[in-house]
């Protein structure tokens, strides 16, 4: 904690948090090492609990065989006649556990899963062990320290006792058979897994040893750390934390604008002693630095703001020439849009013109075939010329924010017919099949006829352009409910919808113009609805235009609050589809109310 400077708020200091930094990793060393020692002190009292507890079964099952081999000497008169004691080797080995128990803390016992005393009952270790050798019975031993109940641990180990022949005589077949000591034998076979010798073994003095050995170790490790945290201490204030409170107070003078600070520097040309040295070294240089920027900083600061006037001086007087660039250039395109409005206007009365009289010829039967030829030629570039024309126009009125619809009842089978009429000589000069469906359920909707007209003949005239010789342009219209729109109806590559939508409609009117053309490369389907932009485009391209029909269509149908999309693969065709709102046509009486 730093306390060196009164007034100044009372923090932890870096002597404070290296302390305890020390202070904690020697604390977690110390744990680490004590709980590991105690580990392998508890597996070394463990081990060396079950090495007694096997010399004690070993001695157990010597004072068994040795009754077990000499039941005949035992059970024979001096007159050698026959008689036996009821010393067997069970009785014999039960009563030495018996006497050891009661002169030790041990505790010896026989067991098996069906005793003929209540007494020799396996608990619940010894019914684990013996499950555990009828599950193995190769097994030779099962050990475990456990709690025993009083908040001591002892050690338990079990070994099995397997039937011998000398067994049989009183475990042995017939099962149910009384032996001689009035119990029903078991049926028991040789080998097989009779019963279990369960040796308790105390832990106290185990743990006393542990105990005594983790004090001692830790006593011994907290004096290191004492020691270790001291010298540490120590050497860090004299080689770290002195020449840092030293920065401390130059940087703190330097702060001030008084250079005259104390600082133990190294000679120019000595190499630093160490990290620290080096860090007062680049110290002392950059304050020397910084004092004689110092010097001329009042000058520096005053060419600066010199400079910023003269800058915004520029800056200003840019923007005003961008201002009026901005309005020249507004003025320009107005004009232009202007000028396109007015020429588009000029020349559609000529080529409507053209048009009447070509088709009043065409219709004259007594044409010869090449003049008929000559004047169906003329009748279809005026037709192209006149789409052009229109498409300039809208573009022009778009550009200019002066287009607007002027709804009215459109019965779709009616343009649908006027639009095949229209583009049939184009379509059978390219011998191209142009048909038209309406299917039976659209109604009548409010929208601009003429508007829809331009987007039809635009998908249509575009459709045949793009078509080969023998190949077909189908026009369809149908009508899809609002449900069905909402789940047939999502946006792809290649679909434009208008950034401002009402609530859904009630249905929509669905207009597509499918063709086996030559299809349109998926790398520009994002593309082919913006101005001047057509599919496959190239230097020598075959098929021209002005890049201005898809461009119109994207207009007028996003004018209707509509969405135009397109399908395509390169050699199978495409299909544009357009989708505008169903409007429900006002009656007159709805018009009057």
């Amino acid at each position: 904690m730093s306390t060196d400077h009164p007034g100044r708020p009372f923090r932890y200091g870096i002597r404070f948090k290296i302390a305890v930094s020390i202070g904690v990793i020697m604390v977690a060393l110390m744990a680490v090492d004590i709980l590991w020692n105690l580990s392998l002190q508890n597996a070394q009292a463990e081990n060396e609990a079950r090495e007694k507890a096997e010399v004690l079964a070993s001695e157990m099952r010597a004072a068994w065989d040795f009754v077990d081999m000499n039941q005949d000497v035992i059970n024979r008169a001096e007159d050698g006649t026959f008689r036996t004691k009821h010393l067997v080797c069970v009785v014999a080995a039960k009563s030495i556990s018996m006497l050891f128990t009661t002169e030790t803390d041990y505790s010896i016992r026989f067991t098996n899963d069906t005793p003929r005393q209540a007494a020799n009952a396996p608990d619940e270790f010894e019914q684990e062990a013996l499950a555990a050798f009828n599950a193995d019975p190769e097994r030779k031993a099962f050990w475990r320290v456990v709690d025993a109940g009083d908040g001591t641990r002892v050690f338990r180990y079990t070994e099995p006792l397997y039937v011998t022949e000398s067994c049989l005589e009183c475990h042995g077949d017939p099962v149910g058979e009384l032996d001689q000591y009035g119990y029903p034998k078991e049926g028991m076979q040789v080998g097989q897994v009779g019963g279990a010798m369960s040796i308790t073994e105390p832990m106290d003095i185990y743990a006393a040893g542990i105990q005594d050995s983790m004090m001692q170790q830790a006593i011994m490790v907290l004096f290191m750390m004492v020691a270790a945290f001291i010298g540490l201490y120590f050497v860090t204030s004299r080689l770290v934390l002195r020449p840092i409170d030293e920065l401390r107070s130059a940087a703190g003078a330097v702060g001030k604008g008084d250079f005259n600070y104390t600082l133990t520097v190294p000679d120019p040309g000595e190499r630093p002693r160490d990290e620290l040295a080096e860090l007062t070294g680049e110290f002392d240089r950059m304050a020397r630095d910084l004092e004689a920027l110092y010097a001329d900083l009042e000058g520096q600061v005053r060419s600066k703001t010199d400079d910023l006037m003269v800058l915004n001086d520029m800056l200003n007087y840019q923007k005003r020439e961008l201002k009026v660039a901005l309005d020249r250039l507004g003025d320009e395109v107005a004009y232009k849009n202007e000028f396109f409005a007015i020429v588009s206007h000029e020349l559609r009365t000529p080529l409507t013109s053209i048009l009447a009289y070509a088709r009043i010829l065409n219709a004259d039967d007594s044409l010869a075939p090449k003049t008929r030829e000559a004047v169906g030629e003329i009748e279809s570039n005026a037709t192209l010329l006149l789409n052009m024309v229109n498409n300039i126009l809208v573009i022009s009125k778009h550009a200019a924010k002066k287009d607007e619809l002027l709804p009215e009842p459109v019965d779709f089978v009616d343009l649908a017919q006027f639009v095949r009429k229209a583009l049939v000589p184009i379509a059978e000069g390219k011998d191209v099949r142009l048909s038209c469906s309406v299917a039976p359920d659209v109604p009548l909707s409010m929208a601009d006829w003429e508007k829809l007209r331009r987007i039809l003949e635009n998908l249509v005239n575009n459709a045949i352009k793009y078509t080969h010789r023998g190949g077909f342009v189908r026009l369809t219209i149908g009508f899809e409910s609002g449900e069905e729109a909402n789940h047939g109806h999502g946006n792809h590559p290649g679909t434009h919808v208008p950034d401002d939508e009402d609530a859904a409609p009630a249905g929509w009117i669905v207009m597509r113009v499918a063709d086996d053309g030559m299809g349109i490369a998926p790398e520009e389907l994002d593309q082919i609805f913006e101005l001047y932009k057509q599919a496959g485009q190239s230097a020598n391209r075959r098929y021209r235009g002005t890049g201005l029909g898809l461009a119109v269509v994207r207009d007028l149908t996003e004018l209707h609050g509509g969405t135009v999309a397109v399908e395509s693969r390169v050699k199978e065709g495409s299909t544009f589809t357009v989708r505008i709102p169903y409007a429900p046509v006002i009656e007159e009486e709805d018009e009057e109310s």
